[in-house]
């Protein structure tokens, strides 16, 4: 079956609604499950429903509850609503398997504690444990080692305001070492640490030396210590964490770090030696005057109508399993397929899989989009770019996200509300030409309150409204010793962390490569001045103390 017929034919149903031919006839995936949801969205009966329904590959909630508004079968309709109980519920739900759907340590929070313990009289372990429920009216936590295990279910999952009230003590030496060899520390240190308000417990935490925990707890561990002016225990971490690493960008940050500590310059020329092009090797390669080079910017391509562009999600993810199991010795007929001046990004992402981590792709595909804006945005749109999607046009991510810039459908209904470039349906995201335009537009959203491209990649990640409480809470990206580099390592949010480091690392690259070249220690400098950095701080300031 020809592919490209078959995208059109799906774009051309999918003006008109899906069906349920079209969800049949795929094989389960992500791409399936975005059919699926879109039908389920649709003026469909019980039936159709439940037919589509059950092809679900790995049913969440928003799956379980879009079905439930259309399905005819009592269990499900049961099951969700109960899922979906108020807290102020709990205490006159009937059935206790409904309750017990419907509790959660949240909620509890926000009953009376003679509620929470009529509750666990009611279920008594029945239907999973519910000591917590106990526990939770204690009047202090982490005050001895009796209970730690329920204690830390609520410690994880009662939310935030929970562990402001009850956990932001000191601990006592007993209860520090007791918490250390439980299999939930490394939850603990990671919650704790990445979150300003914990600082009393952050304190005690700075005290924890040794152990053998997984290699990101230990070096969270030691960005705490150097919080707490604690060297010495953070460089012990680090040691650790840096022989236990094996990805590239962990391995080269233990790296920085341990030169930020220590200042031996062995430290910086190693990093400077790494295969990888992230915000670290960029930092010790222009310290030390040196460039970056293992990367590629085009590819010598023909005319080729049949080539793989990479727009049909449903071609491209047998493709992607086949550039999967490729070898350097198979990779020619991949590319030969990719041979075609409209798929160079397709060719770029085949090349860098095969041959990584010795050489980087950093081509510019769809430039023929952007001829409208500043070089200065089409660098920030390529590091973003780069980043979502390496560059394939046809990606649907597990939340949906549409296409090159990977823009959720509901940023696309709002959008396309005053774009001149109207979709008749989400998978024209899935075109160059709409992605691109559509992330222009929201870029402009971003860029009028922030100015750093790592906050603008925060927003870009995570939205506007996370980025706004990243920077006004806690005291983050100001001067200091270390900063920014402690606050870009303590933010609560992993993708968001690391998002905004790959995009930083890629934007100075496309500088670079557009003749522009910026120093990325300057954009480290400019992120610690609130005035130059964004809007919400620099406003803060100028009001009266």
């Amino acid at each position: 079956m020809k592919h490209s017929l078959l995208l059109s034919l799906m774009l051309l149903s999918s003006s008109w609604g899906i069906t349920l031919n079209e969800i049949n006839d795929k094989p389960a995936s992500r791409q399936k499950n975005f059919l699926i949801w879109q039908f389920l969205h649709q003026d469909i009966n019980a039936s159709e429903a439940s037919e589509a329904f059950y092809q679900v590959e790995n049913v969440n909630e928003r799956f379980l509850f879009d079905y439930a508004a259309k399905s005819d079968e009592t269990e499900i309709k049961y099951t969700a609503a109960c899922l979906r109980e108020p807290a102020c519920n709990l205490p006159i739900i009937e059935q206790d398997d409904c309750l017990m759907l419907a509790l959660t340590p949240a909620k509890a929070a926000a009953i009376k504690p003679e509620e929470r313990e009529t509750i666990a009289l009611r279920l008594n372990n029945r239907f999973g444990n519910t000591q917590w429920l106990r526990a939770m009216n204690q009047e202090s936590f982490y005050t001895s080692v009796d209970n730690l295990q329920n204690e830390t279910t609520l410690f994880r999952l009662a939310g935030a305001p929970y562990r402001y009230e009850h956990f932001n003590h000191t601990l006592t030496p007993d209860v520090l070492s007791a918490l250390s060899q439980m299999h939930s520390f490394g939850q603990i240190v990671y919650m704790t640490v990445t979150d300003p308000k914990m600082d009393q417990l952050q304190l005690s935490l700075s005290d924890v030396t040794g152990g053998h925990y997984e290699p990101q707890t230990h070096f969270f561990l030691a960005m705490n210590a150097i919080k707490y002016g604690k060297l010495g225990i953070a460089l012990d971490h680090l040691k650790e964490a840096k022989s236990r690493y094996y990805t590239p960008i962990d391995h080269d940050k233990t790296l920085f770090w341990l030169y930020q500590i220590t200042k031996d310059q062995n430290y910086l020329n190693e990093l400077s030696q790494s295969l990888d092009i992230n915000m670290y090797v960029l930092y010790a390669r222009e310290f030390l005057g040196l460039p970056t080079e293992n990367y590629f910017t085009t590819l010598p391509t023909t005319q080729r109508p049949e080539s793989i562009k990479g727009i049909d999600p449903f071609e491209w993810r047998e493709f992607s399993q086949e550039i999967m199991a490729s070898t350097p010795e198979t990779i020619a007929s991949l590319i030969d397929r990719t041979d075609g001046n409209e798929s160079i990004a397709i060719q770029g992402y085949v090349l860098e899989r095969t041959y990584e981590p010795y050489i980087h792709n950093f081509t510019m595909a769809y430039d023929q989009y952007m001829t409208t804006i500043s070089n200065d945005k089409k660098a920030l749109m390529y590091a973003l770019m780069r980043q979502e999607t390496r560059f394939i046009p046809g990606l649907i991510s597990r939340s949906f996200a549409l296409g090159l810039m990977q823009i959720m459908p509901f940023n696309v209904d709002t959008i396309s509300k005053v774009h001149p470039l109207k979709p008749t349906t989400y998978f024209d995201m899935l075109q160059p030409e709409y992605s691109i335009a559509y992330a222009i537009s929201h870029l402009k959203h971003l860029e009028d309150r922030l100015y750093n491209p790592t906050l603008i990649a925060y927003g870009y990640n995570a939205g506007l409204g996370s980025t706004k409480r990243l920077l006004m809470d806690g005291g983050r990206f100001l001067p200091g010793t270390f900063e920014p580099f402690l606050s870009m390592e303590l933010m609560g949010n992993d993708e968001n962390r690391e998002y905004g480091k790959r995009v930083l690392a890629n934007y100075v690259i496309y500088k670079k490569i557009l003749g522009e070249e910026v120093k990325i220690t300057s954009l480290f400098d400019n992120l610690v001045q609130p005035s130059q950095s964004d809007y919400f701080r620099a406003e803060a300031l100028k009001l009266p103390r």
